[in-house]
């Protein structure tokens, strides 16, 4: 396992996270799956192992800065680097306008799509400046390029991870670190799919807005993913990639 990069995967019980680390675990790495549901994580992990990869499963919260030093910590003593890391925490919360959101609402989206990645990254980039550097990609969307109607929240805390990533990026590009972020659209994930059979007519006239005429899939995502934490030019730093389908083109 010494010769295998060593990937954290954050957010990774299901969904995109869930799909990225299964195609890491193909391409030959070693991944550390981590987020709140253990039970889930093991299950992945085990088909991470079962499949010929290798893989461990952690717990950990994102909203809790102890919790994630925790994590990064234990990856260090068990690894001594962490050669990459998605990022891939968020969700929304809500949808109102912006005079009828509630504070607390607004506290908790900006901790879980926000201030969860600071944490994350605060704890990944020393250690993986321990190693020489490292790749760091994080999940933004494509409410973080534009407004979003009624859920202002959200918009903000996208926004404001695009800059934590562009700022960031500034600050170690000549130290080894490649940090860069995703903007997806439309993805179907198992929450998506769950809401799209409740309100058909509404997703269907989604799909329609959509240049593509369709929505995106997870394994598109875990692609984009692998090839900016394995094989994407170093050049390339504090990029933000929309994965939309042409909504935002």
């Amino acid at each position: 396992m010494p010769d295998r990069p060593i990937h954290l995967v954050a957010g990774a019980s299901s969904g995109m996270g869930r799909q990225a680390a299964l195609a890491l675990g193909d391409a030959g790495d070693h991944v550390v799956v981590a987020a709140r549901r253990l039970d889930e994580l093991e299950k992945l992990a085990g088909e991470i192992e079962a499949a010929g990869g290798s893989s461990e499963a952690m717990a950990f919260d994102g909203t809790d800065s102890a919790s994630v030093a925790a994590l990064i910590d234990r990856i260090g003593s068990a690894h001594g680097r962490l050669d990459g890391a998605f990022n891939n925490l968020g969700d929304t919360l809500g949808d109102s306008p912006l005079h009828e959101t509630p504070p607390e609402r607004w506290e908790a989206t900006l901790a879980v799509n926000l201030t969860s990645v600071f944490h994350l990254m605060r704890h990944e980039i020393p250690l993986m400046l321990r190693g020489g550097g490292g790749r760091i990609v994080n999940t933004a969307s494509t409410g973080g390029l534009r407004g979003t109607k009624a859920m202002s929240d959200y918009s903000a805390a996208k926004w404001g991870l695009i800059g934590l990533t562009r700022s960031a990026a500034l600050d170690y590009a000549d130290k080894g670190m490649i940090i860069n972020a995703i903007a997806p659209g439309i993805i179907a994930t198992e929450k998506f799919r769950a809401f799209e059979a409740n309100m058909p007519e509404l997703f269907e006239s989604l799909r329609l807005a959509t240049p593509a005429q369709r929505f995106g899939e997870m394994g598109e995502i875990a692609d984009l993913v692998c090839w900016l934490l394995r094989e994407a030019p170093g050049f390339m730093n504090g990029a933000v990639l929309p994965i939309d389908g042409g909504r935002t083109a």
